[in-house]
C-alpha cells in the first residue's frame, strides 16, 4: 500500500485532474463526444473498431490499445461537461427581453423582424429570466465573478442554475429551428463575437468599439466553474475530469493553456462530406448554410472583409481576428486531434477507442509509445520553429512507405538569404546591407513609400526592444493593389522537402508519404504527385482547392489523410512516462 501510495502521489494532477477543450467545425461531433464523456466510456475490444470495411487499428496500434484499452477499463471515469453554448445562453438571460429582441433583428435577415417578439414570447422568456436572476450568488459569482472566496463556493448550487440555462437553450434552440430560419448556429456564433469585442450583448456590435476584457469574459466564467467543480470534489476526495464543449476562438484555447499543465485542447474532425450530410439530415441546414458557417469557422469571412449577419454590415477592422470563431486556427494549435468518421451513428466505436487511447495515457503517461504517424508529424511540428516566416509557420516530412524519413522541410527563404524574421523597417529605411535587403527594396519608390508609411506607424515599438520585421509580399500586394501569393520570398515547407530530395540525393520516394502541419498548396500538390506520393497527411481542415482540382484527378491520385494523434506539448507530456515503467512495476509489486 505504501508503494502504490508513492505511485499515485507521483501521478499527481496527472490522475486526479485533467480538463479537455473540444474543439471542431460544426458536425464534426464534439458534442457527441461531450455526450460519450458524460458517462463511463463503453470501451470497444479491438475487433469492434472498424472504418470502410476494414480493422481501424493494424500492427503494433492494435497492441497499442490493448494496452490502454486495459487500463481504461479499470480506470473508467465520467466527466463533467461545460457548455459554452450554455454559458452564452446565461449571458442572454441576464438581458432584458427588448435588448435580446434587437440583438435578434441585428442578425437575422429582414423578413424574419416581425417574427422575433412572438418567437420569444412562446419560450416565455421574462419568465424564464426570472427564475435564473432568483439564484443570486450563482449569477453574482458565475456571471460576474464578484464572490471569489473558496469558503463561499459550498453555498452556491450551479446545478439547479444550470437547470434553468439548459432549459433555455434547449427551448430557443427550437424557436429558432421552426420560426427564425434555423439561426440558432448564426445567433450563438454572433452572441460570441458581440461579448468578444465588447464584454456585452449589443445590437450591430462590429461598429462598436473593441473592449480588450471582452476576450476573457467567457474563459472566465468557464474558469470559474473548474474552481467551483475542484473545490467540491476536493472536500469529497474525488478526482475532477471536465470537458469544454466546444472551443472555437483560439484566444480562448490559449488562455487554458496558460494556465492548466493539465488542460489539452482536443479537435475532432470529420470527413467533409458526411459531415455535412449529417448537417443536412440531422439539422436541416441547407448548403448555403452550410457554406456560410464554414466561412466563419474558417476565417475566411474576416480575410476577404465580407460578413454573414444581416444587420451587421460594419467593414471588418484588425480586431475581428481576435474575436471571431476561428475553428481552423483552434485546429492548428490543438493537442490531440481525434478522427469522427460519422459512418457509425450506433456505436462510435472508432471514437470511443481514440477517446480510450488519450484518456489513458492523459491519466498515466508513457502507458505506450507513439503512433507511426504521430512520429513523423511530430518531426514536421518540430520543424515548422525553424520557419522564419512572420505569418505563418509550417513543416513537412517525406517518408517512404514504411514511415522510414528522407527529408524536412519548413517554409523558408533560400539558402544564403536573411529570413523576415531577421531583417526589419529601420534596417531597409537606413540602407544597412546590401545581402540583406534586395535591389529592389532598396530602390523602388513605390515600395519604399509604403515601408516608410508603416515603419512611421510602428517605429516607437523599437524602443521597447521589438525588432520592426515585415513581409515583403504583403507591402508589394499593398502597392500592386491585389492579393498575389507569388511575391512570397519563402519556399512552402512541402516544397523545400521536396527540394532537400534533389539537392542531397535519396532513394526514390514513389509511393511514399508527405506530412504537412498544413495542408498542400496547389503548387505543392501538383509536386506531390509528380513525385508519386501516396499519401498527404495533414493536419490543417480546410485544404481548398488544391484537393477538389489538383489531387481528385487522374488514374493514380495520392490518398488524403487528415492527420490523427498527438503532437506538440502534448506528444511528450502524454508518451513520456513520469518514471522508467520498470522502476513504476517494481514499486507496485513491491520488489
Amino acid at each position: 500500500m505504501k508503494d502504490q501510495s508513492l505511485i499515485s502521489s507521483l501521478l499527481g494532477e496527472r490522475n486526479s485532474f485533467v480538463l479537455i477543450g473540444l474543439t471542431g467545425r460544426t458536425g464534426s461531433g464534439c458534442t457527441t463526444t461531450a455526450d460519450l464523456l458524460k458517462k463511463e466510456l463503453q470501451i470497444p475490444l479491438v475487433d469492434e473498431v472498424n472504418y470502410k470495411g476494414d480493422k481501424y487499428f493494424k500492427n503494433m496500434d492494435r497492441k497499442r490499445y490493448g494496452i490502454v484499452r486495459e487500463y481504461a477499463v479499470n480506470n473508467n471515469d465520467a466527466f463533467k461537461v461545460i457548455k459554452v453554448s450554455e454559458l452564452i445562453s446565461a449571458r442572454v438571460l441576464a438581458l432584458g427581453v427588448n435588448e435580446f429582441s434587437e440583438f435578434i433583428k441585428s442578425v437575422v435577415d429582414k423578413e424574419l423582424h416581425q417574427k422575433v417578439e412572438q418567437a420569444l414570447e412562446n419560450i416565455n422568456l421574462s419568465s424564464m429570466r426570472d427564475s435564473f436572476n432568483s439564484f443570486e450568488r450563482e449569477v453574482n459569482y458565475f456571471l460576474n465573478g464578484t464572490t471569489s472566496k473558496e469558503h463561499n463556493l459550498d453555498r452556491l448550487n450551479l446545478n439547479a442554475w444550470f437547470d434553468v440555462v439548459i432549459d433555455f437553450t434547449k427551448k430557443l434552440k427550437e424557436v429558432l429551428k421552426s420560426e427564425l430560419g434555423n439561426s440558432y448556429v448564426q445567433i450563438y456564433q454572433s452572441v460570441g463575437d458581440s461579448i468578444r469585442r465588447t464584454s456585452k450583448i449589443l445590437p450591430n456590435y462590429r461598429s462598436e468599439r473593441f473592449e480588450p476584457n471582452g476576450l476573457f469574459v467567457l474563459p472566465r466564467m468557464i474558469n470559474r466553474i473548474v474552481k467551483y467543480y475542484r473545490f467540491i470534489d476536493k472536500t469529497s476526495n474525488s478526482k475532477t475530469y471536465l470537458a469544454i464543449d466546444t472551443i472555437r476562438n483560439p484566444y480562448e484555447a490559449k488562455y487554458f493553456k496558460d494556465r492548466y499543465a493539465a488542460f489539452y485542447l482536443v479537435s475532432i474532425n470529420a470527413p467533409t462530406h458526411d459531415r455535412k450530410k449529417y448537417l443536412q439530415e440531422k439539422y436541416k441546414f441547407t448548403l448555403e448554410q452550410i457554406k456560410n458557417i464554414d466561412a466563419k469557422e474558417s476565417g475566411e469571412v474576416v480575410n476577404k472583409n465580407l460578413s454573414t449577419d444581416a444587420g451587421n454590415n460594419a467593414s471588418f477592422d484588425k480586431y475581428d481576428e481576435l474575436i471571431v470563431s476561428n475553428v481552423k486556427r483552434c485546429i492548428e494549435i490543438s493537442d490531440i486531434h481525434i478522427f469522427n468518421p460519422r459512418n457509425e451513428p450506433q456505436n462510435h466505436n472508432v471514437l470511443k477507442a481514440q477517446l480510450t487511447w488519450y484518456l489513458s495515457l492523459m491519466k498515466h503517461p508513457g502507458l505506450i509509445t507513439p503512433t507511426s504517424m504521430e512520429r513523423v508529424m511530430q518531426m514536421a511540428f518540430t520543424a515548422k520553429m525553424n520557419s522564419g516566416c512572420i505569418s505563418r509557420q509550417v513543416g513537412a516530412v517525406v517518408t517512404d512507405a514504411n514511415f522510414s524519413i528522407k527529408s524536412v522541410g519548413w517554409n523558408d527563404v533560400a539558402k544564403g538569404q536573411v529570413p523576415c524574421n531577421l531583417r526589419s523597417l529601420d534596417g531597409l529605411q537606413n540602407f544597412s546591407s546590401d545581402t540583406t535587403y534586395s535591389e529592389y527594396e532598396r530602390n523602388n519608390e513605390g515600395f519604399r513609400k509604403v515601408a516608410a508609411d508603416k515603419y512611421i506607424k510602428i517605429k516607437d515599438l523599437a524602443a521597447k526592444g521589438r525588432n520592426l520585421s515585415y513581409c515583403f509580399k504583403s507591402i508589394q500586394n499593398e502597392v500592386d493593389g491585389e492579393k498575389n501569393q507569388v511575391h512570397t520570398r519563402s519556399l512552402h515547407a512541402e516544397e523545400n522537402a521536396f527540394l532537400q530530395l534533389a539537392k542531397y540525393g535519396s532513394s526514390g520516394i514513389e509511393g511514399g508519404k508527405l506530412f504537412t502541419t498544413a495542408s498542400p498548396c496547389e503548387l505543392c500538390a501538383k509536386k506531390a504527385y509528380q513525385l508519386g506520393i501516396k499519401e498527404v497527411i495533414y493536419i490543417d481542415p480546410y485544404p481548398g482547392l488544391a484537393i477538389q482540382h489538383i489531387i481528385s484527378i487522374g488514374v493514380n491520385p495520392p490518398a488524403l489523410i487528415q492527420f490523427r494523434g498527438a503532437v506538440g506539448k502534448a506528444y511528450h507530456q502524454l508518451y513520456e512516462p513520469l518514471m522508467p515503467y520498470k522502476d513504476e512495476l517494481n514499486y507496485l509489486s513491491n520488489v
